[in-house]
């Protein structure tokens, strides 16, 4: 109790210091960058606590690491990523249990995440993954490399598959007398391009390299699950399994929660009452808290919806659920 109010008093603060901001006449992204470095700063030194669950040995700890929300290049996916090689630098670290609560993400980032947990098996330390409501697409991702993998039956998992979204604004752009016009270095350099809808070379190309990200995907699952990547490829038609569904196909090891996760590594590792820690994140930004606000003073003009699409627009794989992509 007393580290999380220590926790919510910093939160507090730091909800001050960006308030005081807001009204400042100064708002240049120079200052908002200065106001973003002190909240990591504070952050590293009071945002940041380690929470004993259970257990009184020291010297022996597992440690719980929960990753939630969207996989991306964002302070909590580098978050779960540092804690898992602080995990591994740690002496005391007997076992590893992620709590994983995704639809998946970045492909680049599901692949930092599962190459830590890695690192964590070839020093025999065990790591077990808990999906609670979802752990799908890069969700799976990270967690096929674990040594088991729990689930509840109402666990939604799987999606194993690659997804490469992007907009085409032809029809609108017409609408509005609006030509793109674009010079390039070579016939592929502006696929992609909101302008103008993919012609079929462009498509070819864009399938080779989702096709690329599936075969890794792939061959991830097939290792961690011991599965031929033929078994493989038959479940992973992008669908998504519920957790008795991937019990029955191999997806999944075992019905259970994380208190029988740390159960049983305490038992089939003869640990002898061990910590079990866990440290938690309070991650802050202008943007986030302050997102209703800007909300309000958008525009709704067809002009308005236009510069936001265009602004969110991109275009890379991704192994994320379908449910949630572009959301």
């Amino acid at each position: 109790m007393k580290n999380n109010a220590k926790r919510w008093i910093a939160v507090g603060l730091a909800v001050l210091i960006l308030v005081a901001s807001m009204l400042m006449k100064d708002t240049s992204e120079q200052k908002e960058a200065k106001g973003l470095s002190y909240l990591k700063d504070l952050g590293k030194s009071q945002l940041f606590d380690q929470e004993v669950i259970q257990g009184t040995n020291p010297s022996q700890k597992i440690r719980k690491i929960s990753l939630e929300g969207v996989i991306q290049g964002d302070d909590n996916s580098q978050f779960v990523i540092d804690q898992l090689k602080e995990a591994a630098d740690d002496p005391t670290t007997k076992g590893v249990i992620l709590a994983v609560n995704s639809p998946g993400g970045s492909v680049y980032v599901s692949e930092k995440i599962a190459k830590e947990i890695k690192k964590l098996k070839e020093m025999k330390i065990p790591v077990y993954s808990v999906m609670e409501e979802m752990a799908a697409s890069g969700g799976y991702y990270i967690s096929a490399p674990t040594d088991r993998i729990y689930a509840s039956n109402e666990t939604l998992t799987g999606s194993i598959g690659v997804i490469m979204g992007g907009r085409s604004f032809q029809g609108l752009f017409e609408k509005y007398g609006i030509k793109e016009q674009n010079v390039v270095s070579g016939k592929m350099k502006d696929t992609g391009t909101m302008g103008r809808d993919l012609n079929d070379e462009e498509k070819a190309y864009l399938q080779g390299l989702v096709d690329s990200a599936f075969g890794r995907f792939v061959k991830i699952v097939s290792e961690g699950r011991k599965m031929s990547e033929a078994d493989v490829r038959k479940l992973a038609d992008g669908r998504v399994y519920d957790g008795a569904q991937a019990i029955k196909n191999g997806l999944v090891d075992k019905i259970g929660d994380i208190d029988m996760a740390i159960e049983d590594m305490i038992k089939e590792n003869k640990l002898d009452d061990p910590q079990v820690v866990e440290s938690s994140f309070a991650n802050l930004s202008f943007r986030q808290l302050f997102q209703k606000v800007e909300d309000l003073k958008k525009s709704s003009s067809d002009l308005a919806i236009l510069k936001e699409l265009m602004e969110e627009n991109r275009q890379a794989p991704m192994y994320i659920y379908g449910g949630v992509y572009g959301k």
